[in-house]
């Protein structure tokens, strides 16, 4: 770095080296704000403002299933359920009454319900 570097950083210019030390790395940020697998102790409500449903009997489903016919996508949890079959088979059945879709995001655990006109990326 020498006597110019010292002048030049005197009068408010970077040196290459010190450019290349301040360049800063863009980081593309996360689409989801909420991790379930890091996240196991806590049951949150909603995630990025979908509404979520730990199902353990089927009073839940009948919730999830009413959030749903407000138009509303939500996030079905069967992880806890006393008889996952039954209740997979109950979201099911309603889907395909309705206009809606149904779409597993992790096998016999985790379900989102998209009303009509409602889709994921």
């Amino acid at each position: 770095m020498g006597f110019f570097g010292n002048i030049a950083r005197a009068l408010g210019f970077e040196t290459e080296e010190e450019q290349t030390k301040t360049k800063k790395i863009k980081k593309s940020e996360p689409k989801a704000t909420f991790n379930l697998k890091k996240d196991k102790i806590e049951r949150p409500d909603k995630i990025d403002g979908i509404r979520v449903i730990y199902v353990e009997k089927m009073e839940d489903v009948k919730k999830a299933l009413s959030i749903f016919g407000n138009d509303e996508p939500v996030l079905v949890n069967v992880e806890y359920a006393q008889d996952k079959s039954r209740a997979l088979g109950f979201l099911e059945g309603a889907i395909q009454m309705s206009k809606g879709s149904m779409a597993v995001i992790e096998e016999n655990r985790l379900i989102i319900l998209l009303p009509e006109g409602v889709e994921i990326e």
